[in-house]
């Protein structure tokens, strides 16, 4: 008989292994919809060469699109008393780092943030 957990430790444990899951089913469905696009086919005609049903491809789509949005950058506005030093603004996002003079204008922050993103 299955021992019953009384601490939620299971619901821990099974969330991490379905947030391993969906990781990886993100990158091999990145992988299939960059397959499909240097193809030059329609997505129809992708979907049908490689055995793909169209509702699950643009299913998958919808959360490449999703997890897109959730993971941009956004810019947030700084009290004037925030430390700052050196009178640099430091921008991390993901592996990519850089450090800017504070008076750099936010058009400018914004157009940094959006060429991060197609790294």
């Amino acid at each position: 008989m299955a021992e019953i957990r009384e601490t939620g430790e299971g619901d821990a444990d099974m969330a991490d292994v379905l947030a391993v899951r969906d990781e990886y089913r993100l990158k091999e469905w990145t992988e299939v919809y960059r397959r499909c696009r240097e193809s030059g086919l329609s997505n129809r005609a992708f979907c049908r060469q490689n055995g793909i049903a169209e509702k699950t491809f643009y299913y998958w789509l919808r959360k490449l699109r999703e997890t897109a949005v959730e993971s941009r950058p956004q810019l947030v506005a700084l009290d004037d008393g925030a430390n700052v030093a050196d009178d640099m603004i430091h921008i991390r996002f993901g592996a990519a780092a850089l450090d800017l003079p504070a008076r750099t204008s936010a058009e400018a922050i914004a157009a940094v943030l959006q060429a991060l993103q197609q790294l």
